[in-house]
């Protein structure tokens, strides 16, 4: 790989017209490893996992794609591209088509800090809101471009991320001409990838990316209003810090369902119903029944992985323990202590609290979500949705069948999703049985 130092913008288009063609770019203000020799790494290699945000984060983020964009042949890849350019992490290298993308990257330091918002629900009943605001700043000193040659970056992997376009909206992805380079497996970018990289101050990198447009933080990370990804992402549930309540000032706090660097101001004084502050209520100490669906079943808790995770299709469908709980209470809701929004029910109330299983007669049970309605910081009411029937075959075995009263929504992903909980729940159980005082 070449290096070049360049010191005007006119010897920094001539480089980039020389090497940049059928080429990606990547901008950085600190450059790691020897010169000619770049380190550039994942960022899932640079930081500590955390599994159950990162099922957090996969979850949502292939609701969205599901939402926004329908299936997708490399659907997971897609997802790891929302969660490395909205606030989380990837086994990815983030890119660029555009070589002024690319410089505006190099010649604008990131910073952060955490911010406490005063606001007020639906109620007008006052919440502190935990926020993380970021920016991109100037700041003199040398910048990076490195020159990435498509042809070896797709031995490895490259996914064009403008390709997820949406009518009439600049997600931030295309705003970025994003691309994504992998999965790395622990390991930095192989050199061989590089064609060059180029080293120049940071006031001549800007003013490059400002000629094609980039002058603001707005162009690179677009609002909400042009973004209806980064809306459906900031539009889930509050949920509340509990470690930080104190009786003498009894404001509760709360932090986003999934924390995401805030680029714009995102303060609005009082909040309207379909923004949900969830402080950790359970169904048991609300209801007895469920609206519309009275029952003398059982709330059985369970854990976040059973809905956030995934069970491998491959495991049969045989649900001994929850045949045997459904044999003692008839109905059984698996709770989860969190608020699930999809992006199809924004601007409403309605949030997924759980799964309910209904043994509706013998060998014939209905799997469906449990709804509630959440305005601001208070469940007012819970219910069955309509969901889908399954009955068991002579191994045990639950296969799907139609029935007058199904859900007909035919979405096989969000029904597989529900069934996928109850595998999850299955070996939950199996490995720790159920005990009224444990579980209720």
């Amino acid at each position: 790989m070449k290096h070049f130092q360049v010191d005007t913008i006119d010897d920094l288009r001539h480089l980039i017209a020389v090497y940049g063609k059928n080429a990606l770019f990547r901008g950085q203000i600190t450059h790691y490893g020897q010169l000619g020799v770049p380190s550039i790494v994942a960022s899932s290699d640079r930081q500590i996992c955390h599994p159950s945000t990162m099922l957090r984060w996969s979850t949502y983020s292939s609701n969205v794609l599901e939402t926004f964009l329908g299936r997708h042949q490399n659907k997971q890849h897609f997802v790891q591209a929302l969660l490395q350019h909205y606030g989380w992490r990837s086994f990815y290298i983030d890119c660029s088509a555009n070589p002024a993308v690319s410089a505006w990257f190099a010649s604008h330091k990131y910073r952060e800090s955490k911010h406490i918002e005063l606001s007020e629900d639906c109620d007008e009943d006052p919440v502190l809101l935990l926020k993380r605001h970021a920016s991109y700043d100037f700041e003199d000193g040398d910048g990076h471009i490195y020159i990435i040659e498509k042809e070896e970056a797709l031995q490895i992997g490259l996914i064009d991320l403008s390709s997820v376009t949406l009518s009439g909206f600049r997600p931030r992805t295309v705003a970025q001409e994003a691309w994504l380079l992998g999965p790395l497996s622990g390991s930095p970018v192989p050199k061989k990838c590089f064609r060059a990289q180029i080293t120049a101050p940071r006031s001549v990198l800007r003013d490059y990316a400002f000629t094609s447009g980039f002058t603001s933080i707005d162009d690179v990370f677009p609002p909400i209003d042009k973004d209806p990804i980064l809306k459906a992402l900031l539009s889930l549930p509050w949920k509340e810090i509990k470690e930080v309540w104190d009786p003498n000032f009894p404001i509760p706090c709360f932090t986003r369902t999934l924390s995401i660097p805030e680029y714009q101001n995102s303060f609005v004084k009082i909040a309207w119903p379909s923004t949900a502050f969830f402080r950790g209520t359970r169904l048991s100490e609300l209801f007895t029944s469920s609206d519309g669906n009275t029952f003398d079943g059982k709330i059985i808790s369970v854990p976040d992985v059973v809905f956030f995770g995934t069970a491998p299709e491959t495991i049969p469908p045989c649900f001994p323990e929850l045949e045997a709980l459904l044999l003692q209470f008839g109905t059984i809701i698996l709770e989860l202590d969190e608020l699930i929004q999809h992006v199809s029910m924004l601007d409403r109330t309605f949030y997924q609290k759980g799964v309910g299983i209904i043994m509706m007669e013998e060998n014939l049970i209905q799997v469906s979500e449990f709804i509630v309605e959440h305005p601001g910081q208070k469940m007012v009411a819970a219910g069955i949705a309509q969901g889908w029937y399954y009955r068991k075959d002579e191994i045990g075995l639950w296969y799907r069948v139609t029935h007058p009263d199904e859900c007909p929504c035919g979405d096989t992903f969000a029904h597989g999703r529900h069934l996928s909980a109850l595998k999850i729940a299955e070996d939950y159980f199996r490995n720790r049985p159920f005990t009224e005082e444990a579980d209720t």
